[in-house]
């Protein structure tokens, strides 16, 4: 019994910890990254979007900067307004940060 607790509190606290960051992000502007966070600038082809989760998955090309391989990956997007004007198949430019726990896309054009 002390198993299970202690799994379902380690699983909401992850998950309040995920939501509390995701809430600390604002909804307006640019900032520069925090101490310790890394970013990167990578290209490549969008293929999905979803506004609702203010979210895009992209392929791209290896991103040095954040020991990351090409692939294909889901990514949040800071402002989901960015997405508006984007569309599968679209080819993008976009700034990525890495702040030691998730990815988050701090700009896309």
């Amino acid at each position: 019994m002390k198993r299970v607790f202690l799994v379902i509190f380690f699983a909401a606290g992850a998950a309040g910890g995920a939501f509390a960051q995701q809430d600390s992000m604002g909804q307006h502007g640019m900032t520069a990254p925090a101490a310790g966070e890394k970013t990167a600038k990578g290209t490549g082809l969008i293929q999905q979007i979803d506004r609702d989760k203010g979210a895009v998955t992209i392929k791209h090309g290896p991103l040095p900067a954040l020991n990351m391989g090409a692939m294909t990956m889901t990514y949040t997007v800071k402002d989901g307004r960015q997405l508006a004007k984007l569309q599968p198949l679209q080819k993008v430019e976009f700034d990525l940060t890495y702040n030691g726990r998730s990815y988050v896309i701090t700009g896309i054009k």
